[in-house]
């Protein structure tokens, strides 16, 4: 392993980071790479008991909203977590003499990276970029070992990393609709994902209440979950 890849490898498995991919994307337009021609994507996986809990009650996140009180959420935490590590991992790349952009929420909203609600750069792009997984109908990456139930994180850089660039796997959804049927609010419109389609075109965002039953309910997640339990 090239040796700046191996010290930003180890200053993330330091943060918990359980999967690290280093994606070219040269490629992509300016507006989506800021320039940069290499992303750091990393991430962990949701556990087995915690997709348990949330699949088998049909009212886990209405009642967390209704206590108002989200700190007990392992994918809430998790994706806090990772803007986090993705601000403090710009910040290590930074001062070993390179530029760096952390893809974290705060950093994108200072900077003007959101085209209305949506990021420039999508981390589940970046995961396409990766070969790591499609964008299922519930427009949410789904990955062959894990479901849609991995958080990521993400940073730009121009350090010399070595890369890689992976077409994504073919799409799996075939006729599959369980997670339009489990969507009450009839956010999803159904659409086989291909590259460079339009997240406007998979979902009605202003309708999503963000219920995680797509997430939990797609049954390469609930593979996952009952093979680990």
């Amino acid at each position: 392993m090239n040796p700046l890849n191996e010290t930003v490898a180890n200053e993330l498995k330091q943060q918990g980071i359980e999967f690290i991919h280093f994606v070219d994307i040269s490629g992509l337009v300016e507006k989506q790479n800021r320039g940069f021609s290499s992303a750091v994507l990393f991430g962990v996986k949701c556990s087995p008991e915690y997709l348990k809990r949330v699949s088998y009650n049909p009212n886990y996140v209405p009642d967390m909203v209704a206590r108002n009180y989200f700190d007990d959420d392992e994918h809430y935490m998790y994706e806090m977590g990772m803007y986090r590590i993705s601000d403090l991992l710009a910040d290590f790349i930074e001062k070993n003499g390179y530029s760096a952009y952390s893809l974290s929420d705060d950093n994108q909203i200072a900077t003007n990276n959101f085209e209305g609600n949506k990021s420039m750069l999508p981390l589940k792009t970046l995961a396409t970029h990766a070969g790591l997984g499609w964008i299922g109908k519930n427009n949410l990456l789904v990955n062959k070992e894990y479901g849609c139930c991995q958080t990521w994180g993400g940073v730009l850089t121009d350090a010399p990393l070595n890369t890689v660039l992976n077409n994504p796997p073919t799409v799996q959804c075939d006729n599959c609709r369980i997670c339009l049927d489990v969507c009450e609010p009839k956010a999803l419109k159904g659409t086989v994902w291909q590259s460079g389609i339009m997240r406007e075109d998979m979902i009605d965002v202003d309708k999503c209440t963000t219920c995680l039953k797509c997430m939990v309910h797609c049954p390469w997640t609930q593979r996952y979950m009952n093979k680990e339990l």
